[in-house]
């Protein structure tokens, strides 16, 4: 395993900033986020220019940085079909950009059910879409995960079994965020057991509290057993990334960047990693 920097958790910086940084806090790789959130801009996208992408790239090789994943987060249950296909056109829009920037792995998220629509049918268009994503992906020699989020339609161990039994020879991957489990009163080990031969990427990620009222804290002042949880990652001989998406800045916490980026890091040499 390796530890990994997710770019989300310095927003306020460009890409090659972050790069950089990442790179002289002691990181082996890092991830790219290509989700817009309330408190922070994408930091690359399928619409990222051609010269921005050439510049990234460069910077992203001369921190001999391995890119751990593209992060093509994007609700993807939207009531108009219009906005569902546009949904799925950037998520194969990412499966290119993660090509070009060195990586063949992306994940997604379902996104949560609208007021008006059946989780019947949600389901429905989620499967149908992770079908063509994949599908297209594949074509790329690129793997798509799918992440489990606490609110959303697809949020939980029984989802993956679930989307397994109803996409057979789909292969999609497991993009596991112990933190999302964790706050749903699960044990995110259940991940490990259940579905290990599927897990592509790991968040570091910590959580307290149970949904609706939870927090995403800096690692090691959650509740998730990391000690367990790492082992049981080796355990299944999981040789990927340890990716620290930090967001505690959303529930209150004040760390500077340099702080984010060197506690994170530190915790993560707990792990020999």
């Amino acid at each position: 395993m390796y530890a990994a920097f997710h770019t989300v958790g310095l927003p306020g910086r460009t890409l090659t900033d972050v790069v950089g940084a990442v790179k002289r806090a002691g990181y082996a790789g890092i991830e790219l986020n290509a989700e817009t959130l309330p408190w922070a801009d994408a930091h690359i996208t399928p619409d990222t220019s051609p010269q921005e992408r050439t510049n990234v790239l460069k910077a992203i090789r001369s921190a001999d940085l391995k890119v751990a994943a593209v992060g093509a987060h994007i609700p993807m249950l939207h009531p108009d079909a219009q906005r569902r296909r546009a949904a799925i056109d950037f998520v194969k829009g990412c499966s290119q950009l993660a090509v070009e920037m060195d990586t063949r792995y992306i994940h997604i998220l379902s996104g949560p059910l609208a007021a008006s629509t059946s989780e019947e049918v949600a389901w429905r268009w989620f499967a149908e879409a992770v079908a063509e994503v994949v599908e297209h992906a594949l074509s790329l020699e690129v793997d798509v995960g799918i992440e489990a989020i606490a609110g959303h339609l697809f949020h939980s161990a029984d989802d993956y079994a679930q989307l397994a039994a109803d996409l057979p020879g789909v292969p999609f991957k497991v993009n596991f965020d112990p933190s999302q489990i964790a706050v749903q009163g699960a044990n995110p080990l259940e991940i490990v057991n259940r579905f290990g031969d599927r897990i592509a990427h790991v968040h570091m990620k910590d959580g307290a509290g149970h949904f609706p009222d939870f927090s995403f804290p800096p690692l090691g002042r959650g509740g998730i057993d990391f000690d367990a949880l790492v082992a049981g990652l080796r355990g299944i001989g999981y040789g990927g990334a340890l990716s620290v998406e930090y967001e505690a800045q959303v529930y209150g916490f004040q760390l500077s960047e340099q702080q984010i980026l060197d506690e994170s890091r530190a915790f993560l040499a707990r792990f020999d990693v």
